[in-house]
C-alpha cells in the first residue's frame, strides 16, 4: 500500500472529521444533567403567578417553552431577594428533580454565580447578575429601544412638557429605561423634562398611586413606570392624565393609555431553552433579545396618537432595526458630564451592570 498516496486521498476526511468533533465538544460547552430523564425547569417569582404583571408574564413565558418542549414546570412563588430564602427556594426545587433554574427577578443576580458554583450539575439562567460561572447564563431584553420610541410618543403628546416616572429604585436595569425614555422624550421635544419618583418597592399600590399623585401636582400630563404592577397606570386614568404601560397589558383602558413597551417573554424563554436543550446553553454570556429578535416591541397605539408622532416613531424604529443603538452620538448627563462622543456608543457592559447616571432632561423628585 502506498501510504503516502492514502494520507492524500483521506486526509481532507480526516480534517473535516477533526473538526465536526472540535465543533461538538465546543458546542456542548454544559451538558443536561441527566438526558435519560424528563427535562424539569424550576422558575423563582418574587411575587405571584397570578399578578396582572411583571411575574405572570415570566409564568406565561416559560410555561410556553416548557409546553413547546415536553418539559416539566415547577414553580415558587413570593420569594424575596433574600439570599438564605431564595437559596431555600432553589434547593427545594432541585430537590423535586429540577435541572434548570430560571431567576426572574433584579436582586436575585447577585447570588446566581454562588447557586450555580453550589449545584455545578444544574444550568442556571438569571434576568441579571454576571453569568461568570460554566452553568450560569444571564438572559435579558433590549427594552430600552421600546422605552425610546415610547419616549418620543410621550414627548410629542405631552401637551406640558413634562412627563412623569415612576420606578422601583436605581439600578442598570431602571437606569438605562429612564434614560432611553427621556432621549426619545428629548427627540420629540428638546425642551420636555422627565421627573421620576423612586418608591423603593416593586410593588406597593399606595407609594405608587401617591407618586402619580405627586408627580400630577407638578404638572406633568404622562405617566409611565418601571414596576411589577401597573397601578401607576390605574392612577392616571382616574386623574385623567396620559399614560404608558411596561411589561404587559392585561387590562383595557382609555384612549389616554396612549402605547406599552412589552417584552415577549414566550419569544425570549423559547430561544434560552431551546438552546439549553439542544447543549447550546452558556455559548453567550448574555442573552440580550431586542426589536428584530421579537423580544421587545411596542403595543400599537391610542386613536390618540398624532400621525406625525406615528411617522416619527417608524422612522426611529427602522433605525433601530438597521443597527443604529439608542445610546450612540452625543450623550450628556443630567450634570452636563459627556458620556458618550459623536463617534461612540455606549457599551453593553456598560447598558447591563453600570449606567448609574441620568441624561440630561431628566429631574429625580425626593
Amino acid at each position: 500500500m502506498n501510504s503516502k498516496g492514502w494520507m492524500r486521498r483521506e486526509l481532507p476526511l480526516l480534517l473535516v472529521v477533526l473538526v465536526l468533533i472540535v465543533i461538538v465538544v465546543v458546542i456542548r460547552s454544559f451538558k443536561i444533567p441527566d438526558t435519560g430523564r424528563q427535562n424539569v425547569a424550576g422558575l423563582v417569582l418574587i411575587g405571584s403567578r397570578a399578578d396582572h404583571g411583571w411575574n405572570e408574564s415570566h409564568y406565561r413565558g416559560l410555561l410556553h417553552a416548557c409546553e413547546q418542549y415536553g418539559c416539566v414546570l415547577l414553580v415558587r412563588e413570593n420569594v424575596p431577594e433574600d439570599e438564605q430564602l431564595l437559596s431555600d427556594a432553589v434547593h427545594d426545587l432541585i430537590g423535586e428533580g429540577a435541572n434548570a433554574i430560571y431567576l426572574t427577578s433584579y436582586g436575585y443576580g447577585k447570588y446566581a454565580d454562588e447557586l450555580a458554583r453550589k449545584y455545578p450539575q444544574v444550568a442556571f439562567f438569571s434576568i441579571s447578575g454576571r453569568g461568570e460561572t460554566k452553568n450560569s447564563t444571564v438572559y435579558f431584553a433590549r427594552l430600552y429601544q421600546a422605552r425610546y420610541l415610547a419616549g418620543i410618543v410621550a414627548g410629542s403628546e405631552s401637551r406640558t412638557g413634562l412627563l412623569g416616572y415612576v420606578a422601583a429604585m436605581p439600578n442598570a436595569q431602571t437606569n438605562r429605561s429612564i434614560n432611553a425614555y427621556a432621549l426619545g422624550m428629548r427627540v420629540a421635544n428638546p425642551k420636555a423634562r422627565l421627573i421620576v419618583r423612586f418608591t423603593g418597592s416593586w410593588n406597593d399600590e399606595e407609594k405608587e398611586r401617591e407618586s402619580v399623585d405627586r408627580l400630577a401636582d407638578k404638572g406633568v400630563d404622562v405617566i409611565t413606570y418601571h414596576e411589577d404592577r401597573s397601578y401607576a397606570v390605574k392612577e392616571a386614568e382616574r386623574l385623567g392624565l396620559f399614560s404608558i404601560g411596561y411589561d404587559s397589558v392585561y387590562e383595557q383602558y382609555s384612549d389616554r393609555f396612549l402605547t406599552a413597551v412589552l417584552y415577549d417573554w414566550e419569544a425570549i424563554y423559547e430561544k434560552v431553552m431551546g438552546d439549553y436543550l439542544s447543549g447550546r446553553a452558556n455559548l453567550p454570556r448574555y442573552y440580550w433579545s431586542d426589536l428584530s429578535e421579537q423580544g421587545v416591541n411596542l403595543q400599537p397605539a391610542s386613536p390618540l396618537v398624532q400621525d406625525r408622532t406615528l411617522a416619527m416613531v417608524e422612522q426611529e424604529e427602522m433605525r433601530i432595526r438597521k443597527g443604529w443603538d439608542v445610546f450612540s452620538g452625543v450623550i450628556y448627563d443630567k450634570e452636563g458630564t459627556l458620556r458618550c462622543a459623536e463617534d461612540e456608543k455606549i457599551s453593553d457592559h456598560e447598558l447591563f451592570t453600570g449606567m448609574d447616571w441620568f441624561v440630561e432632561g431628566v429631574e429625580i423628585d425626593g
